[in-house]
């Protein structure tokens, strides 16, 4: 198998090679590793090679009949992770690197489902920014044009999987951070409801933050849920299970649907580029000709949820801080961390207990206002950002210095005023590479779906991924 040969099969056909012994684990590791050297040095993806680490997975034994048997895949660098990988989360702080104490029960579930680790991803610092560009390992590259973003945080994931060096790769997303990648990369970002897939062992985050991966079919979004679906050890709430395997599901199209269409934020506010209202259009043109009923509707949500959103995220981020300075020995300032990442650690440090709670009740109240929306509706559809480009240096945690904490979060707004409100309702969500703007750049359409609706989520999507709206080009930075 050559190079443009392996870069033309998703998870599931590599899968099914190795299985007919058609290709081996240890030929599928060489050659992604290969792809991965073509691209990195124009996109600067990866921040570790763990071609030892797939080795030992390798000789420990590939079970032949798990669904992604010998398949490479690359872990993003955001922490908490692996006992044996290290991470350094896009910072300075970390030091030589951090380990988890314990494996994550998700990564264990990957390794299960035969996937061989081979490399990490970048992002942003600490999973904040929407884009994938720190002083630590510099910026990311967007496959479709070099000179701009490949979104965050999950970014160095989007890059790899977006130009063919993996079939799929592991992302978090806590605010958007799967999905604004793939829609900046024109491929599929899917997060899975709150608690269907797990985020333990060691994580205390209220449910917010989702791991899963980044994908260039459908299938593979639906195969690898099934397989690492199920119980998060210790958490404090499950999810309910389906009747038959998504897999199987996504094989048959969905129902008639009454899908809700956004041409505006749910808040009011207007999407930074007019052409996110041209692609909500032209999808919900193809979506009616399929037979599904479209009307323009919104959840009512109040804008400030978006600060709620933001101050509780960056709470959460102070806390790492901490505990990664504690680990590491080194000092939180900023010869270790980036100038606005520092300031929002600040801010955070200035809030009391009372702020907090109003934050939490702020989006509980917005996450009680999409659960009864969905009562009415089966999809929730929109832009999955607000702006289409973002151009290399223009918003970061270091070009933007002199700016405050709070106006950092607002322009980053301008690109997820979207994504986080499945975030803090628990949603399942994905973003779909179904419109290129006029200077070819791409963007993805958002499906939401009521909490645990994740199978009727990705049954849209397969079905729509059949349509002309499928983005089928490759961008300029692709293996050969």
């Amino acid at each position: 198998m050559n190079l443009k040969e392996y870069a033309s099969f998703d998870a599931t056909g590599l899968a099914q090679l190795v299985r007919k012994k058609e290709i081996s684990p240890m030929e599928l590791l060489d050659i992604s590793l290969a792809a991965i050297e073509q691209v990195n040095g124009k996109l600067n993806a990866v921040v570790d090679d763990t071609r030892d680490y797939a080795l030992q997975q390798i000789r420990a034994g590939i079970d032949l009949s798990a669904p992604f048997c010998g398949v490479p895949m690359a872990i993003k660098d955001c922490g908490g992770f692996s006992s044996q990988i290290r991470a350094t989360v896009g910072t300075r702080l970390s030091g030589d690197g951090v380990y988890a104490a314990k494996d994550a029960t998700l990564l264990q579930r990957f390794k299960r489902a035969g996937a061989l680790i081979v490399a990490t991803s970048t992002t942003s610092e600490f999973c904040i920014d929407s884009s994938t560009e720190t002083l630590r390992h510099g910026a990311t590259h967007n496959p479709w044009h070099l000179d701009y973003s490949v979104g965050g945080s999950s970014g160095g994931a989007a890059a790899l999987v977006a130009s063919g060096a993996l079939p799929f790769a592991h992302g978090s997303d806590g605010g958007g951070s799967i999905r604004i990648p793939a829609s900046m990369c024109g491929i599929i970002g899917f997060k899975p409801s709150r608690f269907r897939v797990p985020v333990g062992p060691v994580s205390w985050d209220p449910g917010v933050v989702a791991h899963f991966a980044l994908t260039r079919s459908v299938r593979d979004a639906a195969a690898l849920l099934d397989a690492v679906e199920g119980p998060d050890p210790g958490y404090y709430g499950t999810f309910a299970p389906d009747a038959q395997r998504h897999l199987q599901a996504i094989q048959q199209p969905p129902r008639k649907l009454r899908i809700a269409y956004m041409l505006h934020t749910p808040y009011g506010t207007p999407f930074y580029d007019e052409e996110c209202i041209t692609a909500v259009l032209r999808t919900v043109e193809v979506l009616r000709a399929l037979g599904h009923e479209c009307e323009e509707a919104y959840p009512e949500i109040s804008p400030a949820y978006q600060e709620a959103r933001i101050h509780s995220m960056c709470d959460s981020i102070a806390i790492t801080l901490e505990n990664m300075a504690k680990e590491t020995g080194l000092p939180i300032d900023e010869t270790t961390v980036e100038p606005l990442v520092y300031k929002t650690y600040l801010q955070s440090r200035r809030r009391t207990g009372l702020d907090v709670f109003r934050s939490q009740a702020e989006m509980a109240k917005a996450a009680r206002s999409v659960g009864q929306f969905f009562c009415n509706y089966d999809i929730l559809l929109s832009p999955t950002m607000g702006r289409i480009e973002r151009r290399l240096g223009t918003l970061n945690g270091v070009v933007n210095a002199e700016i405050s904490a709070e106006e950092w979060a607002r322009r980053r707004q301008d690109y997820a005023c979207i994504t986080p409100l499945a975030n803090i309702a628990g949603l399942p969500s994905v973003s779909l590479p179904l419109y290129r703007n006029q200077h070819g750049m791409p963007l993805g359409i958002e499906l939401d779906s009521a909490v645990d609706n994740d199978q009727l989520v990705l049954q849209l999507a397969a079905q729509l991924e059949k349509t002309e709206l499928w983005i089928t080009g490759k961008p300029a930075i692709y293996v050969k």
